[in-house]
């Protein structure tokens, strides 16, 4: 296929990804569907394989991922990664405001740079981290952080700008919304992540993709080995350099005549730029003859170069297995995660099982704090301890959470949050209520108040007779299920005279049946 076919379907691709992700995550009046979201976050590669991990999804989007990538290279990187494609139009963007275009020359590959990286990845997950390391280099869960905690809030102050313009035209299309804004410590750490990637994607494409992502490492140790692999016909280039000044990954050596497939994102921009239409796909799978009758000598000299490289796999496989084997050992010992959780109210949703599990597999991706209709998912700073950083938790400061809701559950990609049945998600104890009556406004001011009552779906907060003509709340925790929506409607002030502590690891509560009314003509008694 002609290079400008194949990077036309490449950019097709790429927005069809980049703009259905975008609106799932900037969307601030669930105007979008939930199915867009949760399929193009589905295709996404880490969420896919800790899907498959957790035993929640077969993890073909990540198979697929990886066939394509040893057929042909790193296409994921250029089609269906955001936060790459983001940094392409930050790129693009930086070019126009500089008037041209950068020439990025061929640089050498920081071989050393990317291991460490990769393999602190991989060492970190082992020890038990999953969770917390995933979620901070996530490729896909960094860009949904800076969409729905940086992007969204704008996007949300804008149209409230806006909303007098079209009040003033009769159009009552729009609407004020509060901006959804993090907490500060979540928005600083989502900003700086937010800045770093824009300033290196500005000064050099895709640097971060070749030399910090994980992700980018691990495909390019499969695209450096693909079976198709763009190629310099070195007889037909001129070395131009036209090549360089669409190159973002800085990975064409036109002095060589090389490409470093293991860094190439396969944009197939160099198709298109060459004059001489020296750049193609070249199949690299077949045995060259030289290779079939090497004398002894030759294949000696290669042994003899592979075993550094063996050496630091084997070095890198041995320590994985020793801190591995520490750190599930101290998790066993201190007890994980929920050692951070002593003393904490954060509240994780229903579905996710408990809060140990929940950390293990939420990548904080954040789409699920999009979603939520009621906005009372908000992404926690240190309220589930330092191994928590980043994940959704439930603000009953915010908002409650809806008895017939399951909107982050139909969101989650990777099985994080489990779609439970309606019936058996409205039964799902996620915490429970502590009242406090000497803080209830009922007796600090004798004034009449049951919103706790009303506002609880379970029925598990009751009034009983007080003082003259008044009714304090009573609760039985048994039929509690800690949505927050009683917390949420107390008045009292300063501090809310009933709140949810959260369970470390869900239940379920018998759902309360309803006494049937008799029927009066029964008996034989007329009712009045």
């Amino acid at each position: 296929m002609p290079g400008g076919r194949l990077k036309i379907l490449r950019v097709a691709a790429a927005m069809i990804v980049f703009s259905g992700l975008t609106a799932a995550f900037v969307d601030f009046r669930g105007a979008v569907p939930v199915a867009v979201g949760h399929e193009l976050a589905s295709i996404q590669l880490v969420p896919s394989l800790v899907a498959l991990v957790a035993g929640t999804g077969l993890a073909v989007a990540a198979l697929v991922v990886l066939g394509v990538t040893l057929l042909v290279g790193r296409v994921y990187c250029s089609a269906v990664c955001p936060l790459g494609i983001f940094q392409d139009l930050v790129t693009r963007v930086a070019g126009w405001i500089r008037g041209s275009r950068r020439l990025l020359p061929y640089r050498p590959a920081r071989t050393w740079l990317r291991q460490v990286f990769f393999w602190g990845v991989v060492v970190a997950v082992a020890a038990g981290g999953a969770g917390l390391t995933l979620s901070l280099a996530d490729p896909y869960s960094i860009f949904g952080r800076l969409m729905s905690d940086l992007v969204r809030p704008v996007v949300t102050l804008a149209n409230n700008a806006v909303v007098g313009i079209g009040t003033a035209l009769g159009s009552e299309a729009l609407y004020r919304v509060a901006p959804p804004w993090p907490g500060v410590g979540v928005l600083a750490v989502t900003a700086a992540m937010g800045v770093l990637l824009v300033g290196l994607a500005a000064w050099r494409g895709r640097i971060y993709c070749n030399t910090f992502c994980p992700v980018g490492t691990l495909l390019g140790l499969v695209a450096d080995r693909s079976a198709l692999r763009l190629s310099l016909n070195k007889s037909a280039c001129r070395k131009c350099g036209d090549c360089l000044q669409v190159c973002k990954a800085q990975c064409i050596d036109l002095r060589a005549g090389t490409i470093d497939s293991s860094r190439c994102v396969a944009c197939y921009n160099c198709i298109g730029a060459c004059p001489e239409q020296g750049i193609g796909y070249r199949w690299r799978w077949s045995r060259s003859p030289q290779a079939k009758v090497a004398p002894p000598a030759a294949r000696a000299e290669t042994a003899v170069a592979s075993p550094p490289r063996r050496a630091l796999l084997a070095a890198t496989a041995a320590s994985l297995v020793a801190v591995s084997g520490a750190g599930r050992l101290l998790a066993a010992t201190v007890g994980g995660p929920a050692l951070a959780l002593k003393g904490s109210r954060a509240i994780c949703p229903p579905g996710a099982g408990g809060v140990d599990r929940f950390l293990d597999r939420c990548t904080a991706c954040h789409l699920c704090v999009s979603a939520c209709p009621t906005h009372v998912l908000q992404p926690a700073f240190l309220e589930y301890g330092l191994a928590g950083l980043l994940r959704p938790r439930l603000d009953y400061r915010a908002a409650f959470c809806n008895f017939d809701c399951r909107k982050c559950a139909e969101v989650c990609p990777d099985g994080a949050i489990d779609l439970l049945a309606l019936a058996q998600k409205q039964v799902t104890r996620i915490g429970v209520a502590e009242l406090v009556v000497d803080k209830c406004i009922v007796k600090t001011k004798g004034t009449d108040c049951a919103a706790c009552s009303e506002h609880c779906p379970t029925k598990a907060v009751e009034t009983v007779p007080f003082g003259d003509n008044l009714r304090l709340p009573q609760l039985n925790p048994d039929w509690c299920i800690g949505c927050g929506a009683c917390e949420y409607a107390c008045p009292a002030q300063p501090t809310k005279a009933i709140t949810v502590v959260g369970r470390l690891v869900h239940d379920q509560v018998v759902r309360r049946v309803q006494e049937k009314a008799t029927d009066p003509r029964r008996g034989g008694a007329f009712p009045f």
